[in-house]
């Protein structure tokens, strides 16, 4: 189910269930927030029971702010993670100029450094294609240009730097 950081139209928010799904979990310690994707396509794409209104670079920095804050405040670790290519997906409505947009001022934000995040994985640069890198590339793309294969997974996989999730300090064994 496509699910979204700050809408509840198509299942719970992100903001809404962190609680169930992320802070309730016994030994969770770190948390990779790799979300928004859905936030720019799906107002474009499905109309329920109007089209919905596509959120600005601000909205998703609020959300990912506040998302963040939470995480912190229950004294976990949170990595962001920038949002994925997706032009040319076989969605209709879903690729749009302003979506493109608002992607880019979200990732240039989260590939700063004003961001609430303890670290950062651009798990877009891992994925695009180096001559259209607001696609996917054919060798990581599932064949939508939304999602990407299990080559795509791996690559994506490949970009977490393996000592940000140190759970030594957590008091849990690490391997």
């Amino acid at each position: 189910m496509p699910t979204r950081l700050l809408t509840d139209e198509i299942g719970a928010a992100l903001l809404s269930r962190v609680e169930r799904d992320v802070l309730d979990i016994p030994g969770v310690s770190h948390v990779i927030v790799h979300t928004g994707l859905n936030d720019l396509g799906l107002p474009g794409a499905i109309a329920f029971p109007e089209p919905a209104k596509l959120p600005t670079a601000a909205d998703l920095v609020t959300g990912l702010t506040a998302l963040a804050d939470r995480i912190h405040c229950a004294g976990l670790t949170v990595i962001g993670a920038t949002i994925g290519p997706y032009t040319g997906t076989v969605y209709p409505g879903y690729d749009t100029e302003e979506g493109q947009h608002v992607r880019a001022e979200v990732n240039t934000w989260l590939l700063g450094t004003d961001h609430p995040f303890d670290a950062v994985i651009d798990i877009a640069a891992a994925v695009a294609d180096p001559d259209r890198p607001t696609r996917i590339r054919d060798d990581h793309n599932s064949g939508d240009g939304l999602h990407v294969d299990d080559a795509g997974a791996k690559a994506l996989a490949d970009t977490v730097d393996l000592s940000l999730l140190d759970l030594r300090s957590n008091g849990v064994p690490f391997p």
